[in-house]
């Protein structure tokens, strides 16, 4: 049986990210949408999605704390997030840069770039994610992280099709698709935690790395 305390943690920082992605997502309707301007709705919205990313944060900071003060001396937490950073960095770069390569010197239209270099990000930027859950959670159950790598295939697979489907339906209704996008990014951060945290089982030839 799971640890009644183990997983209240695990529900509050579902509920944190749930709140981040929402607020992430009021805040950026409430800003720059057509929809909401044209409904009087900016304020609201912006003062929801306050509330939503204050509560998220403050569900999910002293999880962090917890988490670092617990594995802080394990010399692979800060390679780990070190190398995140950098990735989820360059493939930014990478890809803006193409797509305004495409932009200057191809005929491609502009929403066109803009939406294949969103689409590609996407995807790119959901996988590093669950790759960093992958060895957050790994690191947490004291676990080697390359010995296992072979559990990531699955999930990568769902996560891409997941991302696919959310781009597919974005383009056809752009202002469903978008809030689910959000709520849809932060139930997929959940469920991969909890499927490396609980579903997935070492093995007892597993060592720590």
């Amino acid at each position: 049986m799971i640890d009644k305390w183990k997983l209240s943690r695990f529900w509050r920082l579902s509920l944190g990210l749930l709140l981040l992605g929402m607020g992430q997502r009021l805040l950026y309707t409430g800003a720059v949408s057509p929809w909401a301007m044209d409904r009087g709705l900016p304020v609201l919205l912006l003062m929801l999605s306050l509330v939503a990313l204050v509560v998220g944060l403050a569900l999910i900071l002293p999880l962090v704390s917890w988490f670092y003060k617990l594995h802080r001396s394990d010399k692979r937490l800060p390679k780990l997030i070190l190398l995140y950073l950098l990735s989820a960095t360059l493939v930014g770069l990478v890809i803006g840069g193409i797509g305004q390569l495409l932009y200057d010197h191809t005929s491609f239209a502009y929403a066109a770039v803009q939406t294949g270099v969103w689409a590609t990000s996407t995807i790119i930027q959901s996988v590093l994610k669950l790759i960093l859950c992958f060895g957050l959670t790994s690191i947490h159950k004291n676990l080697p992280i390359r010995q296992r790598r072979n559990y990531l295939w699955l999930p990568i697979v769902g996560v891409v099709l997941v991302s696919i489907c959310l781009i597919l339906l974005n383009y056809w209704i752009p202002t469903v698709g978008s809030v689910l996008v959000s709520l849809t990014d932060a139930l997929v951060l959940i469920f991969t935690l909890y499927y490396f945290t609980y579903l997935v089982k070492e093995t007892s030839h597993e060592t720590t790395s």
